[in-house]
């Protein structure tokens, strides 16, 4: 099977992130920082909503002119799948006085604020739903956050990306803090702020995304029914815990992805 058609997908919704008490982040931040994303050359699908439209779709339109590469899918968050089926669930676990008693970081968004993770759980799907759709053509889904790049634009800016040589075709391929991913406990692991896979960037051949998102979704029901919750990176350490050698793993720094995968 030769794959030749990678497609970026990212998002961009409003969580009240500026009026959090803790890790509090405007979106002017945000936007601003998403500029070095929207520079790169390579058909791109974002998935966002009203409010960010015109200002993403300017910038975007700086390096695609013509705007062939780009595909904008306006939402409400909550038309997002995940918020029928885990926002209350979620919120619920996260204001028990059971979850109270075991959660170890209490201020850390994975934590106490429940749209933060419906939009943290919802990529892989985002993902899936851009290759089914073929909103633009793809094979190859990768995936990064709004304002994974935070260096000078001149990194990115109309660079061709990535190098399809340098991409596992058969696996997906994750960005990584340790070169194996080691869990003693799964509980522990998930209330932890220890995390081996980076949830910022990740590369799935399209092929697999039904089956490893369908995967991912049942870890987070089945820890969620056991009074367990953690960031998304989490469940996809669980993920390759149990199956090691069907993923590629790149040790990287946070945010250095551009660079393990460029021409």
């Amino acid at each position: 099977m030769d794959l030749n058609k990678p497609v970026i997908v990212s998002a961009l919704f409003d969580i009240d992130r500026p009026n959090w008490s803790n890790f509090k982040m405007s979106y002017d931040t945000y936007t601003h920082w998403s500029e070095s994303l929207l520079s790169i050359d390579c058909p791109l699908v974002i998935f966002t909503e009203e409010k960010f439209f015109k200002t993403l779709y300017d910038k975007r339109r700086q390096y695609d002119t013509k705007m062939v590469q780009t595909k904008i899918i306006v939402r409400d968050k909550t038309e997002l799948p995940l918020y029928k089926t885990l926002y209350e669930p979620v919120k619920q676990l996260m204001e028990s006085e059971e979850f109270a008693k075991i959660v170890q970081f209490h201020d850390v968004p994975e934590m106490c604020q429940p749209w933060y993770n419906i939009i943290m759980y919802s990529k892989l799907q985002l993902m899936l739903e851009t290759y089914v759709h073929q909103y633009l053509k793809n094979d190859i889904v990768i995936w990064k956050d709004i304002a994974v790049y935070r260096e000078d634009i001149s990194m990115y800016k109309n660079v061709k990306w990535p190098d399809l040589s340098k991409i596992d075709q058969k696996r997906p391929t994750f960005f990584t803090h340790h070169e194996q991913v080691r869990i003693a406990n799964n509980k522990s692991h998930l209330l932890s702020q220890m995390r081996f896979l980076q949830g910022g960037c990740f590369i799935i051949p399209g092929y697999l995304l039904h089956p490893l998102n369908k995967k991912y979704l049942t870890l987070v029901d089945q820890y969620l029914k056991e009074g367990y919750i953690g960031s998304d990176e989490k469940y996809l350490d669980l993920l390759v815990k149990d199956n090691p050698e069907d993923y590629v793993l790149i040790k990287s720094n946070w945010r250095k992805y551009f660079e393990k995968v460029a021409f």
